[in-house]
């Protein structure tokens, strides 16, 4: 897209143009890359200066053309000069940087991997004079020792005034299993958040498997939090972690996904009550059902209008599916409670739900679905007969205003004969107007492996129905996904 971009400017009467207007064009340009693809916008600046020389000027006059930092492996001296090339041009505009040093060949041990702590030290120590700069940074690794190398380094920063994201991830969601210790144990100190410095500007925070001090580092006001994939050992207390959130009266989205508090069966954790007023989207992943309970049963949210539930469980820890009853049975009972100090999960207001790995009964589903009256989405991801079937109107009308739905890795005879009765007249629900399929999983895969074209994973018998139940049918292919771009030199 960067060439054709240039190709096409090339061709045109763009020579004619001001200086001050070919910059304009280049900055409108590079913001359909970002929309597009992050690696994009972080190399197009490198292809304009190589155009001509009148580009070449004008490009690295623009300054804010430089603010995209992408950095990944294989790491080498080529990505240092890189780096400071574009620090230096980048002139005094906030950065954006991204460094995703993520191996798909890495062999599962922390002391083997090709990005090194010495490596990481040598890029954060780069950046880091340019911390005032930073407006978003995400850091990406499979190992802790260089997360742990940038929470260190990071210790000393006074002030960021212009970060307003961040994301930490350390990619190994197996410490999120029941049971799991942080490891390596001699890393395991909680270390503060930019050294417990303040950070006015930040509203989006994201902790993938990154545990920090959660008592002294400053996480405050924010829009977006995401806890995601921690050993139970560095999770925050149940103190800490309220503080945390009602330090946050803006939230607006919460993401935990088999991380949270520290909880204890049988304590009074469930006194405390957490009222986010304003949070309109929440996604829960849980690896054990007691502690999801437990954990929900803490949440008053009154503006919820978006729900992801998922069972983190079989990803984590393949066992036998989990039965989810008793913690659909508290989301049903809770959403009557608006008046009390109890918990609260307004269902009836929710108009988007996605649901992944659940399992229960088709009864409790069905009461559970009952109480989405105003749902108009749902996205379902490996889900079994009962919980399809119970989308079906003889269930008392669940979800009677839905018309979207989107399917991944489900039975797709069971999912067109419920459409195809919630189409007919007086089922008491709305027609679905748009039915996804996502045909990505593996026993789709292996389906295509062997020669059987994409509409054969939905039976003629099956598609047709859901085409004379009148929904659009979309069927998306994932097999073919872009790799990454290779490193581009700069020369």
């Amino acid at each position: 897209m960067v060439h054709s971009v240039a190709s096409s400017l090339a061709q045109t009467g763009i020579h004619r143009l001001p200086n001050e207007i070919l910059s304009y064009v280049f900055l409108n340009a590079i913001q359909v890359c970002d929309d597009d693809d992050y690696s994009e916008a972080a190399f197009f600046p490198l292809t304009i200066s190589h155009t001509c020389s009148r580009w070449r000027k004008v490009s690295i006059s623009t300054g804010s053309l430089w603010k995209y930092i992408r950095l990944c492996l294989p790491c080498s001296s080529n990505q240092l000069i890189y780096l400071n090339t574009w620090l230096t041009r980048s002139k005094f505009y906030p950065l954006e940087i991204l460094l995703d040093f993520r191996d798909p060949e890495w062999g599962w041990e922390e002391e083997h991997h090709i990005f090194t702590c010495g490596v990481a030290r040598e890029i954060i120590s780069v950046i880091l004079p340019h911390a005032k700069r930073w407006r978003h940074i995400e850091f990406f690794t499979d190992t802790w020792a260089p997360i742990h190398a940038f929470l260190n380094l990071t210790r000393d920063v006074v002030s960021l005034p212009v970060l307003r994201s961040m994301a930490l991830y350390r990619c190994n969601a197996y410490f999120a299993r029941k049971g799991e210790y942080f490891k390596p144990v001699e890393m395991r100190e909680a270390l503060q958040l930019f050294g417990g410095a303040s950070f006015p500007a930040l509203r989006d925070l994201s902790l993938v498997g990154v545990h920090v001090d959660w008592q002294r580092s400053i996480l405050s006001n924010l829009f977006e939090l995401e806890l995601k994939f921690h050993a139970y050992d560095v999770m925050p207390t149940i103190g800490e972690f309220a503080e945390i959130l009602e330090s946050c009266p803006d939230l607006r989205r919460l993401s935990i996904v088999g991380s949270g508090p520290r909880l204890e069966a049988g304590s009074t954790n469930k006194k405390r009550v957490i009222s986010l007023a304003k949070l309109t989207r929440l996604i829960f992943g849980f690896v054990d059902v007691e502690y999801a309970v437990m954990l929900l049963s803490l949440f008053h949210l009154p503006c919820l209008r978006e729900f992801e539930l998922e069972d983190v469980a079989a990803l984590v820890d393949p066992v036998e599916p989990s039965d989810a009853s008793a913690l659909l049975a508290l989301l049903e009972a809770s959403s009557t409670n608006f008046h009390s100090q109890a918990c609260f999960f307004p269902l009836h207001k929710v108009d988007c739900l996605e649901l992944r790995s659940i399992r229960s009964s088709e009864t409790v589903f069905s009461q559970f679905l009952r109480c989405f009256t105003s749902l108009e989405r749902i996205n379902l991801s490996d889900v079994d007969s009962a919980l399809l079937n119970s989308l079906g109107p003889q269930h008392l009308a669940p979800c009677p205003q839905l018309v979207d739905l989107t399917c991944r890795h489900v039975d797709t005879s069971i999912l067109s004969s419920v459409i195809s009765a919630r189409a007919k007249a007086g089922s008491g629900v709305r027609p679905l107007q748009s039915v996804q399929l996502e045909l990505n999983d593996e026993a789709v895969l292996s389906d295509l492996d062997k020669g059987t074209s994409t509409a054969s994973c939905l039976s003629d018998e099956d598609r047709n129905s859901l085409l004379n139940a009148g929904v659009n049918l979309i069927i998306n292919d994932h097999r073919f996904s872009a790799e990454p771009d290779d490193f581009l030199h700069v020369v």
